[in-house]
Parts: C-alpha cells; sequence; structure tokens
C-alpha cells in the first residue's frame, strides 16, 4: 500500500503522542505507536497501559490498513525531514519513507499484540472550558506528592458537587485545594487522576476550546472534536480534605505578595530550597531569618497583624510554591493559636482558592 501524505499533517500529533510510549517497560510494544489509515479518517495510538491517546486527523484513503512503528523513532525522522509531502510505502513488515533523494525502512511490529486502545461508556459526562482545566491543575499540581509509599496521594482529587468542581493536591504537608463553578454540573463522587496523567493530558489536548469528561469505575477520558486522552484512576481514599482547613485562625495577617516574594528569595539565597526558614509574627510585622553554614540572612517585612506573637518554622520551597500561584497583590495568612496549619489566601478573591502548610517542627 503507497501514501502520500503531508508531513505536517502527521508530525505535530505523533509529537504528541510520543510522551506516552513507555520507555522502560518490559513489554517493547508499548514503545511503539498504531497508525490506523482508513476511508473515513487516519487515527493514531499511544499507551502505556495506565494512559492511553487516540488522536483523529482528517485524511482518507480508499483502503484502510494498520501498522505499529517505534514512536520516537518514527518522530526523529519526521522531524528531519524537509515540508511537503511524504511517500509512506507500507508492506508487511517495513514501512518505507520515501522524499526527495531521501529513503528510509523501517521494521514494523505486528498490529495484533499491541494493546486495545478504546473510549470508555462512563457513569458521569460533563463538558468543561479547557481554559478552566488548565488553570485548576495548574492551581493544585505543584502540592501533589511524588512519594509513592502514600500513592493516593501522587495524583490529583477531583470532585463535583452540583454545579462545582473541586480539585485538590497534597503530600501530606501542604495542600492546595481549588474550586470553580462549572454550569449545569451534577456532583459526581471524587476521583484520584495521577500527576503525570495531568501533565500529559494537557500537552496533548493542547488549545482546543472545550473539553468533555466522561468517568466510570476505574478510568477517566478527556476529549474534543480530534483527540480522546484516557487515564487510569488511582485506586483508595483520598484524605478528607474538608477537615484539614483550619477553622479556628484567630491570628490573621495580610501581607504584600510581591514585598513576600522578594524576602523568601533574598533570604534563601543562604540555604538550600528545602531547607527551613523562620517567621516571627508580631505586632505590624513579619521578620523572616534563615541560617546556615554560609551565614545568617533576615529581612523584616510590613504586615498587617495585630495578633499575638507567633515564631513559626517552613519549608521554604512550599511558601514559594505557595507565593507564585497566589493571584493579586496581597496575601491574608490565618494562623492558629497552637501549632497546626496556616492557611494562605489572596486577600479579598471571589475565587475559592486555599493553600493550607504544616510548620515544621525543630
Amino acid at each position: 500500500m503507497n501514501i502520500i501524505i503531508d508531513k505536517n499533517l502527521i508530525y505535530n500529533p505523533i509529537s504528541k503522542l510520543v510522551g506516552i510510549t513507555e520507555k522502560r517497560s518490559l513489554m517493547p510494544i508499548l514503545s511503539n505507536i498504531l497508525v490506523e489509515f482508513g476511508k473515513d479518517n487516519m487515527k493514531l495510538y499511544s499507551t502505556d497501559l495506565e494512559l492511553s491517546a487516540i488522536t483523529k486527523i482528517n485524511f482518507q484513503t480508499d483502503e484502510e490498513k494498520r501498522f505499529v512503528v517505534h514512536g520516537k523513532k518514527f518522530l526523529e525522522i519526521l522531524r528531519e525531514m524537509e515540508s511537503g509531502n511524504i511517500n509512506l510505502e507500507i508492506k508487511e513488515n517495513t514501512l518505507t519513507m520515501r522524499q526527495g533523494q531521501t529513503e528510509i525502512v523501517l521494521s514494523l511490529q505486528d498490529p495484533e499484540e499491541f494493546p486495545e486502545v478504546k473510549e470508555i461508556e462512563g457513569y458521569e459526562e460533563f463538558y468543561m472550558d479547557n481554559r478552566v482545566l488548565q488553570e485548576m491543575t495548574n492551581k493544585v499540581s505543584f502540592a501533589i506528592s511524588n512519594d509513592e509509599t502514600r500513592y493516593i496521594l501522587t495524583g490529583m482529587h477531583l470532585r463535583g458537587i452540583e454545579g462545582k468542581i473541586i480539585v485538590v493536591g497534597t503530600d501530606g504537608f501542604r495542600m492546595a485545594l481549588y474550586q470553580k463553578e462549572v454550569e449545569d454540573l451534577k456532583g459526581f463522587k471524587g476521583i484520584t487522576i495521577p500527576k503525570r496523567s495531568i501533565s500529559e493530558i494537557e500537552r496533548i489536548i493542547g488549545d482546543s476550546e472545550k473539553v468533555k469528561l466522561r468517568i466510570d469505575e476505574k478510568h477517566v477520558q478527556f476529549s474534543t472534536d480530534n483527540v480522546i486522552v484516557v487515564s487510569r484512576i488511582i485506586e483508595g481514599n483520598f484524605p478528607d480534605y474538608d477537615n484539614v482547613i483550619p477553622q479556628q485562625s484567630t491570628n490573621i495577617g495580610t501581607l504584600n505578595k510581591e514585598q513576600f516574594m522578594k524576602g523568601l528569595r533574598r533570604v534563601s539565597a543562604i540555604i538550600g530550597r528545602s531547607e527551613p526558614i523562620k517567621m516571627t509574627l508580631s505586632a505590624n510585622k513579619m521578620e523572616i531569618e534563615a541560617e546556615s553554614d554560609m551565614g545568617h540572612a533576615q529581612e523584616s517585612i510590613d504586615i498587617e497583624y495585630e495578633g499575638e506573637v507567633i515564631i513559626m518554622n517552613f519549608n521554604v520551597k512550599f511558601l514559594l510554591d505557595i507565593v507564585s500561584h497566589i493571584e493579586g497583590d496581597s496575601i491574608t495568612l490565618k494562623v492558629p493559636p497552637a501549632y497546626g496549619a496556616v492557611l494562605f489566601e489572596e486577600k479579598d478573591s471571589s475565587e475559592y482558592y486555599k493553600n493550607i502548610v504544616m510548620p515544621i517542627r525543630v
């Protein structure tokens, strides 16, 4: 079978799917992409058994043909070819690519050995603006754990409550929670999506305006007109995040976000990014200090604060992550009277976005 196709028509979607192909798997077939030519359209399939994607391309042929080719090598060859048409000659075990004076032959795998990749049926289905979806994941993904010993925390929790979606990320020491209104949304039980799936979904879906979410017992599917991405769901009970949000914070302060960010960066210059800084709250003043073998650093920041004098120690990276994700010019922090989680929010914001950090005991 011979096919003439424009390079960019196939190069762009393959460049998105190759990220899914498993590089360290005991199943070499997962390093491949399934290419399917049909009379209605062309489809590309990629999977690592936990995350799968299907891309539809507006390209028709007179006869149907399927082949399985190494994803990364196929992409590298396409990248080096010139723009314009490429001739693909598909035989039983080989793919010959020709353009001008270039001819490259690739060996092919048996399509029957490629795992089945298909859409899910789902018991919940709703649409979201893609911009909102990406905004929500960006607001919480930094707080998701990388520690596989607490596997349930290595994903983003997603839950629907009548007209609202809540997303949560936590590693057990900090938590980011973001809530957004979604028109006509019915409530659905919480699911936890692996962190890697979230980043791949964002990259593959790209700039599409609307995304349809479909959920079943073990999977969640994100789809647009031309792309379908299916991720498995992490099984297990996600922590009760509502009970983590401080309710009795009697010490409340407000400070300028930019000054806080600059102060944290200057003081932390003498320590590692995961080492603690000392924060002291007193009447209308915040003191930030850090100490290491390199020396000592201290900065005073003006703050609207009339609570009791409080001394706390924090992982400075956690604070920098929070500040960089909060919008607006001012941050409000709420500190409990005894040792406990500290709440950071944007001052007077209409958005429901909360960041919680546990101080470090020293």
